[in-house]
């Protein structure tokens, strides 16, 4: 299976190194008994100075995987984001990997006054198809992909309508 894994890319970030998907996608396949092929954004070659070739290598990257996984860390930056929209584009399930009482999935969080427990970021959850806490939830998700049906782009403007 060809695994887009979307997430940090600074080394700076939880992970400490550029380049944690190879033991990420390591973990899966020893988990879930799948054969992965990483697609890794971090392994573009060319000018990473150059926005439109970057930005190009990652909706061809994207639009070639089989699934896609966004790490959601607490750290995550834009392009995980813009990266999900992107694999909604091209009909490709995505998995959220959102830990529990993280920023994204679990925690509380203070809205205009109000309390949210169990706080579920919106975002992540209408745009990915599957929302799991654990690396070993997402290597379980893995063997069902053949069965998800993706939300595709269009999820946006049914959302808007479904609240009119």
């Amino acid at each position: 299976m060809k695994l887009y894994v979307a997430g940090k890319v600074s080394k700076e970030s939880v992970f400490g190194t550029h380049h944690w998907r190879d033991e990420f996608c390591a973990k899966l396949e020893e988990l879930s008994g799948i054969t992965l092929e990483n697609i890794d954004p971090t392994k573009i070659e060319g000018d990473q100075g150059n926005y439109k070739l970057v930005f190009a290598e990652c909706c061809r990257m994207i639009k070639q995987a089989d699934c896609m996984i966004v790490y959601l860390s607490d750290d995550i930056s834009i392009g995980g984001s813009q990266e999900i929209l992107i694999a909604k584009y091209f009909n490709k399930p995505v998995i959220g990997l959102a830990p529990l009482g993280g920023k994204f999935n679990g925690s509380t969080k203070q809205y205009f006054g109000q309390t949210v427990e169990n706080y579920q970021d919106p975002f992540v959850f209408s745009t990915c198809d599957v929302v799991v806490t654990t690396v070993e939830e997402a290597a379980e998700t893995l063997k069902t992909i053949p069965t998800i049906q993706p939300k595709g782009i269009e999820l946006i403007g049914q959302s808007v309508s479904d609240t009119n």
